[in-house]
């Protein structure tokens, strides 16, 4: 394992050999700030991606013993598909992180039964305003063509959601043929200003192809969303083969 800042960037790389060392110490980290605000609040909340590179973490956290009745999850970001849908990161973290010890925590979901994100904004807002803010923990990830939560590079609402000014906590994103399944795909995500209000951002990767546009998008891509959300927020990034 070794540690390294990308002094351009507000980014702290951690590498590790093998994904189960990854895993074991971003457990430990996600624990430590789970409890920390509990002890500062009483409540803690977590912030948390899909996909399939954050399963074994949910399967590892899913088994902690921390105080998770007094713990709240929420997602990052969410296709704007029913909630029993193959690609809802809702129905996702309900199998992958709400069992064991952390069926006792609090979990919220994005989906509502608006038509589009645009018009479920406002209620999507009040409802994450249970949640207790800042989050004490964010879990991002990132995709090959360098988005990160919901921010695709020809999303429409890129601009408002990357606004580290901005005074709401999610907004509406269509993705343009930026899915996995080359659709257009509309969705909803935690904004930029609320991720940098967070004391812990985790962006959480694997592989040398993640790696690389990660790399890439810092050095050169700088206009690709995870660069600029890393010239405000501050992130470390986990990364193992």
């Amino acid at each position: 394992m070794s540690d390294a800042m990308t002094e351009a960037h507000k980014i702290e790389w951690r590498t590790f050999e093998t994904r189960e060392q990854m895993v074991d110490e971003l457990t430990e980290a996600c624990c430590e700030a789970l409890m920390r605000g509990i002890r500062k609040r009483g409540t803690a909340s977590w912030a948390v991606s899909g996909g399939s590179t954050p399963k074994p973490l949910f399967e590892a956290m899913s088994e902690a013993e921390i105080d998770w009745e007094n713990i709240q999850v929420a997602l990052v970001d969410e296709r704007w598909v029913d909630t029993d849908h193959p690609r809802s990161n809702e129905a996702f973290m309900r199998g992958a992180l709400q069992k064991g010890e952390a069926a006792e925590a609090m979990f919220i979901g994005m989906k509502t039964p608006h038509d589009t994100p645009f018009d479920a904004v406002v209620a999507v807002n009040e409802r994450y305003a249970q949640v207790k803010q800042p989050f004490d923990s964010v879990l991002l990830g990132l995709g090959s063509d360098g988005h990160t939560a919901s921010f695709f590079p020809d999303a429409e609402g890129l601009e408002a959601a990357l606004d580290i000014t901005g005074d709401k906590t999610c907004v509406a994103l269509t993705a343009k043929k930026s899915d996995v399944t080359g659709e257009e795909v509309d969705r909803m995500s935690i904004s930029a200003a609320a991720i940098a209000k967070a004391p812990h951002v985790v962006l959480m990767i694997t592989g040398d192809e993640k790696k690389a546009v990660l790399e890439r998008a810092l050095e050169v891509d700088t206009h690709l969303p995870i660069a600029r959300l890393a010239e405000n927020v501050a992130i470390t990034v986990y990364w193992a083969p």
